[in-house]
């Protein structure tokens, strides 16, 4: 992967609030040099598997690390059920007229007051 320093942040953010914080430790884990650990905190090249592997070590989401959607702990998010998650992809497999007509909808129904 090319240079980007943005995702250089994020690993170096990634590793101070791992339990491995230490640049060596990582490295020997992923039984990579210290130099190619310093070269990705810096935003330079690295493979996609080096970028898997780290993602997996530092317990994070992958997506976040590497294109930096979501969020660092996106991948143990579970608040989102089955159910829900099949409205979804329903929603996606429609044009984009339809989704906006479905959302505005659904925006125009009034949220249900909880009884406590």
């Amino acid at each position: 992967m090319a240079n980007d320093p943005v995702r250089g942040k994020r690993i170096r953010e990634a590793i101070s609030r791992s339990h491995i914080r230490k640049v060596h430790a990582v490295a020997a884990e992923l039984n990579v040099s210290v130099a190619a650990v310093s070269r990705w905190q810096n935003g330079g090249h690295t493979s996609l598997e080096s970028v898997c592997l780290l993602a997996e070590l530092l317990d994070v989401s992958l997506d976040w690390l590497l294109l930096g959607r979501g969020t660092m702990d996106w991948h143990t998010d579970s608040t989102i059920s089955t159910g829900e998650l099949h409205w979804v992809l329903l929603l996606r497999n429609r044009s984009s007229k339809l989704q906006s007509l479905f959302i505005s909808l659904l925006q125009a129904i009034p949220p249900e007051k909880t009884e406590r």
